[in-house]
């Protein structure tokens, strides 16, 4: 995926969701005012798989840096 997540959740969290924000003036030049993120919730595999509604997959990170980007894009 874009930020470099692998396919398979091996249940370890990195902090990859954090790359989107290198690329806010990139999105703001392109006359874009919103961001689609989708999957981002905890999966198995491919992230359409849902095992948690509530919790970002640990793959791009915690809950608090999926708020910290939302902050940031904001």
């Amino acid at each position: 995926g874009f930020c470099g997540a692998p396919v398979q959740n091996d249940e370890i969290t990195v902090p990859r969701i954090g790359k989107i924000t290198e690329l806010v003036e990139h999105i703001l030049n392109l006359g874009c005012n919103a961001v689609y993120f989708g999957p981002v919730f905890e999966s198995d595999a491919h992230g359409y798989d849902t095992r948690d509604y509530q919790k970002i997959d640990r793959r791009l990170g915690t809950n608090k840096d999926f708020a910290d980007v939302c902050q940031t894009m904001h």
